[in-house]
């Protein structure tokens, strides 16, 4: 049984993140991964500035378009439709973003083991074992990275209880025409009960449809994304892909770590609970865990290191995306579209998602502009 000092379970963004950073400080490093790469995953494939920023190498080669204009549409309708003047996000497909990411791993000096079905993690004194089909690897430390229904995660007992939601992503493939009224545009589709959003991103061909919805709501998906795909006028329109995922979302202090293993991105719900958006939490978690088990091999505690970084940078900021998310829905909930068409006239809240977006600010920087509001919401969110 070969012995590394790290092994990560997964090669999407956190994963490989992770991996490179290790690999890249000397570490020797195996990426294990159920699938050949590249593989397509379900995803809007929205890549936020902010993400592309924690990156140290450009991602421009697999950019299909970029997006700096808003539509938002409640209930069939666009109420509102705002133009950030520069982009806010790319757009990728999965395919190729994580195939980049894995690559950068392998070239700072990860190897990587594809069609590896990890079956449990065990830890002992002195490593963790990786056990999969017909394959054995021991390591000092163990980062999970297989996503929201990760075997490390359930094998070692870690994360469990986290709140869930579930998304239906499809591919569809539109003429030129169709696709040019799409054009730098990202759409938001609102009205759903008791909360929920449609998304579609323009991509090069094709456009990423999908929408999310409450826990529970998984028999809806598919008759909803259809009825999408009507709204759209697209019913004849050609669907390559069309596939459902499951979010979670750590609220709390949910373990994440052991003495050996520690979880990262949608292993360790680490998705914001306003967009569903979690690529930037798993590349910044990616980073972490690599910084700690770093720290580790020099003789300082990973578990200890690790969570309190994820509880001193991330979670501050899942929780406003959280109480934003609250507050968001409380309001569409009680006054529909119309407020939604009067937040056309308030400049400074789009403003704020959009540098938010950017990297420009955070969720916590903006909410914290209100704080008596952010305090109310916070009190009536706890008391639930």
């Amino acid at each position: 049984m070969q012995r590394w000092d790290a092994v990560v379970v997964g090669s999407g963004p956190a994963g490989s993140t992770a991996a490179r950073e290790l690999a890249a400080s000397g570490a020797r490093v195996l990426i294990v991964d159920r699938a050949e790469f590249p593989r397509y995953k379900p995803c809007g494939g929205g890549i936020a500035l902010r993400t592309e920023r924690l990156l140290a190498f450009p991602i421009a080669a697999v950019v299909e378009t970029s997006v700096s204009l808003l539509q938002v549409r409640h209930e069939g309708t666009c109420v509102a439709s705002r133009d950030a003047r520069r982009p806010f996000a790319r757009m990728v497909m999965r395919n190729g973003f994580d195939a980049l990411l894995l690559d950068a791993a392998r070239a700072a000096g990860a190897e990587f083991r594809a069609n590896t079905h990890v079956v449990r993690v065990e830890e002992h004194a002195n490593h963790a074992r990786v056990i999969a089909d017909g394959f054995e690897a021991a390591a000092a430390h163990v980062i999970g990275a297989d996503g929201a229904n990760s075997v490390v995660a359930k094998t070692t007992g870690l994360a469990q209880g986290m709140y869930e939601c579930a998304a239906w992503e499809l591919e569809v493939h539109v003429p030129p025409a169709v696709l040019a009224s799409f054009s730098e545009t990202c759409v938001l589709g609102l009205g759903y009960r008791p909360w929920g959003y449609a998304w579609v991103f323009p991509k090069e061909g094709r456009l990423s449809v999908g929408v999310v919805l409450p826990a529970g709501s998984g028999r809806q998906l598919r008759a909803t994304a259809d009825a999408l795909i009507e709204e759209l006028g697209l019913p004849d329109a050609r669907i390559e892909h069309a596939q459902g995922h499951k979010v979670r979302s750590r609220r709390a202090h949910e373990p994440v770590a052991s003495d050996r293993v520690a979880l990262v991105g949608d292993a360790a719900g680490l998705a914001d609970e306003f967009t569903q958006e979690g690529i930037f939490y798993a590349i910044r978690s990616g980073q972490l865990a690599a910084e700690a088990a770093m720290a580790c091999m020099t003789g300082k505690p990973a578990p200890a290191r690790y969570e309190a970084s994820l509880d001193h940078e991330i979670m501050p900021e899942l929780r406003a995306a959280r109480l934003i998310g609250y507050m968001f829905y409380g309001m569409l909930r009680r006054f529909g579209g119309t407020w939604l068409r009067g937040s056309r006239h308030a400049g400074s809240l789009w403003e704020s998602f959009f540098k938010a977006q950017r990297g420009d600010s955070t969720y916590a920087r903006e909410l914290a502009r209100a704080p008596w509001l952010a305090k109310a919401a916070a009190a009536r969110l706890d008391a639930r």
